[in-house]
């Protein structure tokens, strides 16, 4: 049975053989352990067979397993999820990165938090983002009346019948370029993209964080 460490070391592997195709350094792009419903001990063991960055989707989950903070110094904590206007003040501090924001009210109550912009791309007014055809104004909503540092943009690919994952991840790198051209996101703006179905695709066009639970940790408590 494969470990925790044998399937880290098999998708860094993975991570670096996508970035060598498409031409980029072999670690472009860095590994995010999605933590979501997984056990303690599961996520210890990646961190000690050298994951460093890992990603919470709730922040009432993040809260109650706090205790892994102290056991994981080195550890750097993204949260990824749906952002509830009532859970914002948990997100102020102590995250690396928050990779969902698509609303400015809830830029507003971030502080300065270093955030990524959710990008909708397949349209699903269920899904959350911000839709293509808004993201430079809501760009200059953010830098004109919030004190958050933008770092790049995020994006979920949509169900594969409208287009195919490596057509999204192409799509949000061709949106980061155009804000960068009109200074609307910082030079070498980062791409969080890719998750266990789609993480090679996601470094081949470009992706700064892939974000991996299921292929890293395996299935979910309770699952």
């Amino acid at each position: 049975m494969r470990t925790v460490a044998d399937r880290y070391k098999a998708i860094c592997q993975k991570m670096a053989q996508a970035a060598a195709g498409a031409g980029r350094p072999l670690h472009a792009a860095t590994l995010v352990g999605v933590v979501k419903g997984q056990a303690p001990e599961g996520i210890l063991e990646a961190y000690h067979a050298g994951l460093r960055d890992f990603a919470h989707s709730y922040v009432r989950e993040a809260v109650e397993t706090q205790h892994l903070r102290e056991l994981m110094p080195e550890a750097r904590w993204h949260f990824i999820g749906p952002i509830q206007s009532n859970k914002t003040r948990h997100l102020q501090q102590g995250w690396y990165r928050v990779h969902s924001l698509d609303r400015l009210k809830i830029a507003k109550r971030l502080a300065s938090a270093e955030v990524l912009v959710q990008v909708r791309l397949g349209g699903e007014l269920s899904k959350s983002g911000v839709d293509p055809e808004q993201l430079l104004g809501f760009l200059e909503q953010l830098a004109g009346s919030t004190s958050v540092t933008v770092k790049g943009l995020m994006t979920i690919p949509p169900p594969a019948d409208q287009f195919s994952p490596s057509v999204a991840f192409h799509r949000l790198a061709g949106l980061a370029t155009d804000c960068m051209a009109k200074g609307l996101l910082p030079e070498g703006a980062e791409l969080s993209m890719g998750m266990s179905n789609d993480f090679e695709a996601a470094v081949a066009a470009g992706a700064h964080w892939v974000r991996v639970g299921r292929s890293l940790f395996g299935d979910r408590l309770g699952h």
